[in-house]
């Protein structure tokens, strides 16, 4: 299908402005407790971002999806589920009603935290010359990877919070891991959220207003 190509000017622009936009979350700075209870499908899928609640000039291509099998949550050669492996969700968004650049933010459960562990370090692969540590830490462990594999213009972010893995991947980011940020940390607090009970309110704005404050 054809589209309008995206500039790496104008995307990454969007991408930066998300740090200075949005409104503070009501649930203040402080760290959340780690992802510990086996959650449910219907609650992995609360806690994926919707309309309005990611980066600017995104919006949801289709509607959200229960990922049925496991390899989704390892690295892309394996055709298996990763040891402990038990649910998981995923989100895509296009950029201005285009699909040249897509974000997919998957959420991957596991049933305790030393399998999440393993298959966090398998899922975010072998490429360490590419790693790149995030400004803030994100749960127990984060890690972006910058133009992974034959990609030039994309960023994939990793983060682990007790058994659940997170990530995002954005197309467009001219390098710039910003918005992947905002994004693993607005996933991570609405994981936590439904965790605690509570409805998944957390935003993408939210994180980047708080990071723009400091």
């Amino acid at each position: 299908m054809s589209r309008t190509r995206i500039t790496v000017t104008t995307l990454t622009a969007f991408l930066s402005l998300a740090a200075i936009t949005g409104c503070s979350s009501e649930s203040g700075d402080e760290p959340g407790k780690p992802l510990t209870k086996q959650l449910e499908q219907g609650e992995i899928t609360q806690a994926l971002p919707g309309p309005g609640e990611v980066l600017p000039g995104w919006e949801p291509y289709k509607d959200k999806r229960v990922t049925s099998e496991g390899q989704y949550c390892t690295e892309v050669k394996k055709d298996a589920s990763p040891k402990g492996w038990v649910r998981g969700g995923s989100a895509w968004f296009m950029y201005n009603g285009s699909t040249d650049n897509m974000m997919d933010v998957d959420i991957c459960l596991f049933d305790t935290p030393e399998n999440a562990k393993s298959a966090y370090t398998e899922w975010k692969g072998t490429e360490q010359s590419k790693e790149k540590a995030p400004k803030k830490p994100v749960g127990d462990e984060t890690v972006f990877v910058v133009n992974p594999g034959l990609s030039e213009n994309s960023v994939n972010g990793f983060t682990r919070s007790g058994t659940v893995n997170i990530r995002v991947k954005i197309q467009g980011t001219g390098g710039d891991t910003t918005g992947v940020q905002d994004m693993l940390a607005a996933t991570l607090k609405r994981l936590q959220q439904v965790q605690d009970g509570k409805r998944a309110t957390a935003t993408a704005g939210d994180e980047a207003a708080k990071a723009a404050k400091k």
